[in-house]
């Protein structure tokens, strides 16, 4: 019976090179490429938490970069506001009346116009310093959604590699049926396609953590973030408050706060632009000497004459209503914005406290029921093709249910923590 099924073997070695060729041109491939991949990872791999993260962002992140120095051309701009023109000074000489005479030109901004301009400035100033609030919100999403992608990468690579590995025994078991002679030779060839299959999905989802890390690392303000593993999970609260409590909340948040703080800048600038229809003066100091045709004493020197002049700027081609106007009109576009922010905040809000729901309830199902049916099933399987009462098929497919049952588990558990982010987004905090 065995001389019978080595000929046999023999027979069909030539077909089973044939079809596996390529399969072991994909097998050498993988392994290269898995080995410069560990090779990657064990150089320079730096473990960091979501708050680790997120204190980097803060401190390094591009967008905030640029948004807090802008902060301090707002608050240069307060300065200019304040700035005192400069006077004049005025040096004269002629033959025929005074031989020296001289002034100084003081403009008088004393009619408000300064200060309107200050308040303006400073109003400005807020706007942008609430600029950086918004900017630091999109930014801490961004970095806590960045930060669930690398986590969930990594938990898909610890899955793809148990999945190689079942697939690995899987495959031992198979040859070693086939060799007795209780197992066609066509399920070796399928099991060990199945298995160079499991080993490239686990090479590509190892592979897929540096690009999780390089775009978590662009967020902390790194060139190349391929290192960064996350250490744990992002926090997610087991439950939520009620919805109606949280949209109570959405006019303290950083979107709707920047988009008051610029209404206020407008009526600011409307006072600045009404405050510069106020006519400005400057008040002209000056004197004249050595002045022979001013009467005086023969032999004394001509007195000297002191003159003084208050001019005033007179409003009557121009009273700033077309600047009033325009800034009136931007007010207007500040409180429509303002009414859309707060509409889709709130649109933002509930649509992620929904999906948070959903998560959370696909998550329950998945890790309490599906996952350990999935497990069960797939050993009962397993045991069953071992006496000969189930095909390969049913084994491959009983496993393939088991390893998609685990990756739904993490792709809701990334969703639910996904969700919290947008929630937290929607809300402007902290």
């Amino acid at each position: 019976m065995r001389d019978t099924f080595r000929v046999r073997s023999a027979a069909a070695a030539w077909p089973i090179a044939l079809a596996l060729q390529p399969t072991l041109a994909l097998a050498q491939d993988t392994a290269t490429l898995e080995t410069r991949t560990d090779a990657v990872v064990r150089a320079g791999e730096v473990r960091v938490s979501l708050d680790d993260a997120l204190r980097e962002a803060h401190r390094a992140a591009p967008d905030l970069v640029v948004a807090r120095a802008r902060e301090s051309v707002a608050h240069a701009e307060v300065g200019i506001a304040g700035v005192y023109q400069n006077p004049s000074l005025i040096g004269a000489t002629s033959t025929q009346y005074a031989v020296v005479s001289g002034g100084v030109s003081i403009p008088l901004v004393v009619l408000g116009q300064r200060g309107a301009a200050i308040q303006a400035a400073e109003a400005e100033e807020v706007t942008v310093a609430n600029d950086t609030r918004v900017s630091w919100n999109d930014v801490r999403q961004a970095t806590i959604l960045a930060y669930v992608a690398l986590w969930q990468n990594e938990g898909f690579a610890t899955a793809r590699s148990e999945a190689a590995a079942l697939e690995a025994t899987l495959e031992s078991l198979v040859v070693e049926r086939v060799e007795v002679g209780s197992a066609p030779e066509l399920d070796a060839i399928r099991v060990h396609a199945e298995k160079l299959r499991a080993d490239a999905d686990a090479v590509e989802a190892t592979a897929r953590i540096a690009a999780a890390g390089s775009r978590l690392g662009g967020w902390m303000g790194m060139r190349d973030g391929a290192g960064l593993r996350a250490s744990a999970g992002a926090f997610v609260p087991d439950a939520l408050p009620a919805l109606p409590a949280l949209l109570a909340r959405l006019d303290m948040s950083a979107p709707v706060q920047r988009e008051e703080s610029d209404v206020r800048a407008s009526r600011a600038r409307v006072a600045r632009e009404r405050a510069l229809v106020r006519p400005t003066m400057a008040l002209d100091l000056g004197f004249d000497a050595f002045d022979q045709t001013v009467p005086h004493a023969s032999g004394t020197e001509p007195p000297v004459n002191y003159r003084a002049q208050l001019a005033i700027d007179v409003p009557l081609f121009n009273q700033r209503g077309p600047y009033v106007e325009r800034e009136q009109a931007r007010g207007e576009v500040a409180r429509a914005r303002m009414q859309a922010v707060r509409t889709l905040a709130a649109a933002e809000l509930a649509a992620a406290y929904r999906t948070f729901e959903a998560a959370s309830a696909r998550e329950r199902t998945l890790s309490q029921g599906v996952v350990p049916a999935a497990k069960e099933a797939a050993n009962a399987t397993k045991d069953a093709y071992v006496v000969g009462r189930a095909q390969l098929v049913a084994v491959l497919d009983a496993q393939r249910a088991l390893i998609d049952a685990r990756v739904a588990v993490l792709e809701a558990q990334a969703a639910r923590a996904n969700a919290w982010a947008d929630i937290e987004h929607a809300l402007g905090a902290p």
